[in-house]
């Protein structure tokens, strides 16, 4: 994984997911997380909380990716395509190649989002509500609804691009072996 894959898809997903509950702690309790005597551990607490939320939510993707796998392997040869791409040699690697690569990127972007949107949301709707306390009731209704049209959101996204992910592979394979 290169570091651009991992900072699309486990840190910027898991500092959404984060920041509005560090937000939240630091703003209703009397926790600094130590930013004034200690930047440098602060921050890598925050580094570190992220990318742990963040492999969560890569891991918790995966297992939809497997099972998508699983759905679609009649149509598109699913793992046959997978370990023919794996183990072809090229000279010259072809563009379709570096497009599969995009769209693995996007993909295990939009499967990380499908959990962090909505841990994003519910911090931002108990953040609202601390601030706004005479409006609890329509903050929490409206941004549950943000936060279950969010995760709707991603899934669909990262079953499309799934889809062109399994048919591109499977052209491409195919392309290559005539």
């Amino acid at each position: 994984m290169t570091l651009t894959r991992s900072i699309l898809t486990v840190l910027i997903p898991g500092l959404i997911a984060i920041s509005p509950w560090l937000l939240l702690l630091v703003q209703q309790t009397s926790a600094t997380l130590g930013f004034g005597e200690f930047t440098t551990l602060a921050n890598a607490l925050v580094f570190a909380s992220a990318a742990v939320a963040g492999t969560f939510f890569e891991a918790q993707g995966s297992k939809l990716e497997v099972a998508w796998d699983r759905e679609r392997e009649d149509k598109h040869q699913v793992k046959e395509n997978w370990f023919n791409y794996l183990s072809r040699v090229v000279e010259s690697e072809p563009v379709g190649y570096r497009y599969l690569s995009r769209l693995a990127t996007t993909l295990y972007f939009e499967l990380a989002m499908i959990y962090a949107a909505p841990m994003f949301a519910l911090g931002a709707i108990t953040l609202a509500a601390a601030r706004f306390p005479d409006f609890a009731v329509v903050i929490f209704i409206a941004g549950s609804v943000l936060a279950v049209v969010s995760g709707f959101y991603f899934h669909r996204q990262a079953r499309c691009t799934h889809e062109v992910l399994c048919e591109t592979r499977k052209e491409l394979n195919k392309r290559a072996a005539s």
